[in-house]
């Protein structure tokens, strides 16, 4: 998989969890909850405040994961090591994503462990593309 692809993918985890968020939102307080303007803190489930967190934690992750995927598909980072690497990453984000969902909370670390190592992998060979 190359970086741009990885991205987009990236990218449509992110959305999927926004929408999920939204969706299980309106599903539980009612549609018109969104368009109020004067809406108060709830008391959320267990259900509802892992799912806020998976989308708050993909956003975090991108803090990092991107602009290293973006690097990639802008300086041409080619060979199996950065296909691999930018596969994994979105594998384990998605990973991450449904364990967190499950409430689990040691099977998420792999996952998590999966995207920061193949993350640190691409900007490594960044860095020594950079050097030569």
């Amino acid at each position: 998989m190359d970086a741009m692809t990885a991205l987009l993918l990236f990218a449509i985890i992110t959305l999927s969890t926004l929408t999920f968020e939204i969706l299980f939102t309106y599903g539980t307080k009612g549609f018109l909850y969104g368009f109020s303007a004067n809406r108060q803190a709830v008391e959320k489930t267990g259900l509802a405040r892992r799912i806020e967190r998976v989308y708050g934690n993909q956003t975090e992750s991108a803090s990092y994961v991107v602009p290293v995927l973006a690097a990639a598909a802008i300086m041409g980072a080619e060979g199996t090591g950065v296909s691999l690497a930018a596969l994994l990453i979105i594998l384990g984000r998605a990973g991450f994503a449904l364990s967190y969902y499950t409430g689990i909370p040691f099977i998420r670390v792999p996952f998590f462990a999966l995207t920061t190592v193949s993350t640190l992998y691409i900007a490594f060979v960044l860095l020594m593309m950079n050097a030569a």
